[in-house]
């Protein structure tokens, strides 16, 4: 005995050892199924109920919706000539909006021209004509004077409107110079500065 006493004393637990008898899994289940599982198999049926009535009324709905845009075809069918007439329209439309945009302003700019010479220069011809950006004026005529044509070459060089001003082909013909001016000018629609 003494022997015994010696030994620490030592005691031995098994808590993962129910103490009672063990339930069986099924039964477990069953009792979840009473207690938890009807609420969540109620609500599931309330769900599968709700989206089955539903798919009457979204079927309802489809079909009254599809016969009414079957009512409106004969209707839209019966627009399809105004509707070309409408596209020819806006074709033409940009058209002419596209021509307006790209063409020059010839008429403020004749005008433009016709204020830079003097009333003793005879114009004899004016060529206009547009390339991508610029326009150029040629100019073909008869100065009385000296004095006139420098008035004329100087004007048009002091104007912003008007560039690259070359005076050409001077020369006498019965007492009077004749000559040729080439001008490049941005003025139009579509670029540069606007007469």
């Amino acid at each position: 005995m003494s022997h015994k006493r010696n030994e620490p004393f030592k005691l031995k637990l098994d808590l993962l050892h129910p103490q009672s008898n063990p339930e069986k899994i099924w039964i477990t289940f069953t009792k979840w199924l009473l207690s938890t599982g009807r609420y969540i198999l109620v609500f599931v049926e309330l769900l599968v109920l709700t989206v089955f009535l539903s798919r009457f009324k979204l079927d309802a709905d489809l079909a009254s919706t599809k016969e009414a845009i079957e009512n409106q075809i004969p209707y839209i069918e019966s627009l399809k000539p105004y509707e070309l007439l409408i596209r020819q329209t806006q074709l033409k439309l940009s058209t002419i909006k596209v021509n307006s945009q790209n063409s020059a302003d010839y008429i403020n700019l004749l005008k433009e021209i016709s204020d830079k010479i003097p009333n003793d220069i005879k114009i004899s011809n004016i060529t206009i004509t547009k390339d991508v950006g610029k326009i150029t004026i040629k100019l073909k005529g008869r100065a009385r004077n000296n004095l006139d044509l420098n008035s004329m070459i100087n004007a048009f060089k002091k104007d912003e409107n008007f560039k690259d001003v070359i005076l050409s082909g001077v020369g006498l013909d019965e007492g009077a110079i004749s000559f040729n001016v080439t001008a490049t000018s941005n003025a139009g629609k579509d670029g540069g500065k606007k007469l």
